[in-house]
Formats: C-alpha cells, sequence, structure tokens
C-alpha cells in the first residue's frame, strides 16, 4: 500500500507539471508542496508524531496556519486531499483537458481510499484474548513437553536440544503475529515519506530542466 501511495503522489506530480503548470504556475507549486507532505503526514498519522515542523517548513505561512488550525478529528492526510481537489476545482477544471482532470481525480481517490485502508488495520487489532490464550497455550506445551519426552527415555542433551529448538520455532511464530497485528512501528515509514517527496521533487525538477533548454 505504502507502494501504490508513492506511486499515486508521483503520478499526481506529473499530471501537475504537464497539465497545471501552463495554466497557473503558483497553484501548481502550491499542489507540490502538497504532495511532498503527503507521506509526511501519513508517518505523522500512525506515529503519532507532531507535523508542525515540516508544515511550517515546506508550506507558505497562510497555509501552514489553515492546516495547524483543523479540528482535532480531521488528520492531516484527509485535509490534504480535501485541499489538493480545492485546488483543482477552483477555476482549474475548465481549464483543463478533461482526460486530465479524471486522471488526477482517480490518483486523489486512491490516496484516500489507502487511506481509509490502513485506518482500518489500525483499528481492527487482533483481540487481546486470543493473543493472551495463544501465548499461554505456547507456554504450557512447552512445559509439558520435556515431561512427555522423559517419559519415552529420551536422553536429557537430546530434550534440551529439541525443546530449545521447538521453543525458538514457536516464540518466533508468536512475535510475528504480533508484529502483523500491529506493523506500523515496523514499516520504515521515514525512507518512504523521503522517497515520495523526492519523487515528486524530480517531476518539478525535470519541468525546470525543460525549461531552461528551452530558453
Amino acid at each position: 500500500m505504502w507502494g501504490k501511495m508513492i506511486s499515486n503522489t508521483k503520478s499526481l506530480a506529473q499530471l501537475v507539471t504537464i497539465y497545471v503548470w501552463n495554466k497557473d504556475s503558483d497553484r501548481a507549486i502550491l499542489m507540490g508542496r502538497y504532495l511532498s507532505l503527503y507521506l509526511w503526514f501519513m508517518k505523522g498519522y500512525f506515529r503519532q508524531e507532531d507535523a508542525t515542523p515540516i508544515i511550517t517548513t515546506l508550506l507558505p505561512p497562510e497555509e501552514a496556519a489553515w492546516l495547524l488550525n483543523l479540528p482535532s478529528d480531521m488528520p492531516l492526510p484527509t485535509a490534504t486531499v480535501w485541499r489538493l481537489r480545492q485546488l483543482m476545482a477552483g477555476g482549474l477544471i475548465e481549464k483543463l483537458p478533461r482526460t486530465a482532470s479524471h486522471a488526477m481525480e482517480d490518483r486523489l481517490w486512491h490516496l484516500e481510499s489507502i487511506f481509509g485502508t490502513l485506518k482500518r488495520i489500525m483499528g481492527s487489532p487482533i483481540p487481546p484474548t486470543y493473543t493472551r490464550h495463544t501465548s499461554r497455550v505456547l507456554c504450557l506445551f512447552l512445559g509439558l513437553l520435556p515431561v512427555a519426552l522423559m517419559g519415552n527415555k529420551t536422553e536429557p542433551t537430546t530434550i534440551y536440544i529439541m525443546v530449545s529448538l521447538l521453543a525458538y520455532i514457536f516464540v518466533g511464530i508468536d512475535e510475528i503475529g504480533v508484529e502483523i497485528e500491529h506493523p506500523f512501528p515496523l514499516i520504515p515509514m521515514f525512507y518512504l515519506a523521503r522517497a515520495a517527496q523526492t519523487n515528486v521533487q524530480n517531476q518539478y525538477r525535470a519541468l525546470q530542466l525543460q525549461q531552461s533548454r528551452r530558453l
């Protein structure tokens, strides 16, 4: 899903530089700033981090003030998609080819949809009772296994090796299950957000390079 978000922000930045720049360069720059921020906002939302420093760094003062004064129940990723749609609709839709406006809306819809899916994952963890029960069953199994092996007159060294090996395997599986239940602390969101920002910036650098060659 994070790869899809990076792909969609890059694709949307391409569309902005190709279609919006010639109509309204200031608006295209502002849209690029919001696209650069999108995955940083995703990181801040799922890690519960303060996004104020990056907001004040990348956005003009009036835009930063608007974001920082939003209601607490409006996530920054949702506000970003809303603002991008508003920038598209504010007298710009009529100037763009219909295919371009539809393609841009499609990318925004995908960003919005992915955010909703990730919110559902975060809000629907495995019930604690299930996790506790599986841990207790695992401890009981590993505790009784040496007793069962001793009843079969297995060598103590063999029992030690077998129990240690099985404990390593099953405890590892249990830990993997816990990580799958709550994956957001493990995802390298910093590098993903930086990659998305770099991809957006590269679209604008390519545009500047093309314009400089024309001159």
